[in-house]
């Protein structure tokens, strides 16, 4: 019986809110924070039996996401990105 569980909460792309669970298949959303919360609960009572419920809910707001491509120009990948390591900075890792 876990004591605590946390859930990933984010804004959905249809909007509204989402909350996703760690380490759990528990999935809800809705369209306010407040409403998210009664969602929260209600699916955290159907996932757990009776008696074995977490009694610490933690909420982690995620930072919106990234549209892939937005950064671009702002790092540039060295050309020599793949190449080994030099030697003398290898050593450094087997001392």
């Amino acid at each position: 019986m876990p004591d605590e569980i946390s859930f990933s909460v984010f804004e959905s792309p249809e909007g509204g809110y989402e909350a996703r669970a760690v380490g759990h298949s528990i999935f809800t959303q809705a369209d306010a924070l407040d409403g998210l919360n009664v969602c929260i609960k209600d699916a955290i009572r159907c996932h757990f039996d009776e008696g074995k419920l977490p009694r610490v809910i933690h909420l982690v707001r995620a930072p919106k996401n990234r549209v892939l491509g937005t950064a671009k120009g702002e790092f540039v990948v060295p050309d020599d990105f793949n190449d080994p390591l030099p030697k003398e900075v290898e050593d450094l890792f087997y001392q």
